[in-house]
């Protein structure tokens, strides 16, 4: 049976919007959270870039996973800055990190320049995470001389070790498409390099476990930090071809039986949603 059941569609909507329309309140206004482990294990990423905006992500975890974190929105505040050292910041903003959306945090920054490269950062508590570095895009009139982008797509995690994302760190780049396929809902399979916990992934919080284990990678971590991503999905992120065929692990939402796939589906995409550098606007 699927275990889980995504938002409603309206709802995610709302909360998404909330997050997104961060605001920076007065210093003092709420207390300081002592951590004892760092809840930005999961590391920073943006994404969707625009000309005068980017999206901003993280998504805060305990070490006993989601329910460590209580069922209140966390506030996280961010800030971007010309410097690494953050002496010259341009936008600072807080948004709530929300146990409905996995407690992942999506800010949207408006006011940057175009074509050029910002560092970012969040704090929650005592706790400040890595620091990321993103660029906007340069405006459709602008005579850009160079610009620097990769592709990929396909990273099954028990298949391979994520050394590739190291190599392409090297490469200084502007911009990373990722063309789907982040994560696969397979069971690890008999050649598994390591080992992909939880079974056959159908469930919301199946999708959660898989994507944050992706997350864990520290390869991959530094890859999102470096630039901006711009991303979208393929079949894995769901099922296999969305076709309902059994590889072995159990599949509980095959096609043939449409209310299930469609609970499956919304959980799916949720989840690709709280852990990717999407804007709100993406879900309407």
């Amino acid at each position: 049976m699927l275990s889980s059941h995504p938002l409603e569609r309206r709802r995610l909507i709302q909360l998404a919007a909330v997050g997104a329309a961060s605001l920076w309140l007065p210093r003092g206004t709420l207390a300081q959270r002592r951590w004892s482990a760092n809840p930005f294990s999961l590391g920073v990423a943006s994404g969707s870039p625009a000309t005068d905006s980017v999206v901003l992500w993280t998504r805060l975890m305990a070490p006993a996973g989601i329910d460590r974190l209580g069922r209140s929105a966390i506030p996280v505040k961010w800030e971007v800055a010309h410097d690494e050292q953050f002496a010259r910041i341009v936008q600072r903003g807080e948004a709530p990190a929300m146990a409905e959306l996995a407690h992942s945090v999506h800010a949207e920054v408006p006011g940057l320049e175009p074509d050029r490269w910002y560092f970012y950062r969040f704090i929650a508590g005592d706790a400040v995470s890595a620091t990321g570095r993103t660029r906007t895009l340069p405006t459709p009139e602008a005579a850009v001389q160079k610009l620097r982008i990769a592709y990929a797509s396909c990273q099954r995690w028990d298949q391979g070790y994520f050394s590739a994302w190291k190599h392409m760190l090297a490469e200084n780049l502007d911009a990373v498409l990722f063309l789907g396929d982040y994560i696969y809902e397979y069971p690890g399979g008999a050649s598994a390099v390591r080992v992909a916990p939880g079974g056959y992934v159908d469930s919301l919080e199946g999708y959660r476990r898989r994507y944050a284990l992706h997350r864990s990678d520290a390869a991959l971590q530094a890859m999102h930090a470096a630039c901006p991503w711009i991303v979208t999905w393929d079949d894995h992120e769901v099922q296999n071809d969305y076709a309902g065929v059994n590889m072995g692990g159990g599949s509980t939402a095959p096609l043939d039986d449409p209310s299930k796939f469609a609970v499956r589906r919304a959980a799916a995409y949720q989840a690709y949603y709280e852990h990717m550098p999407l804007r709100a606007s993406t879900l309407t």
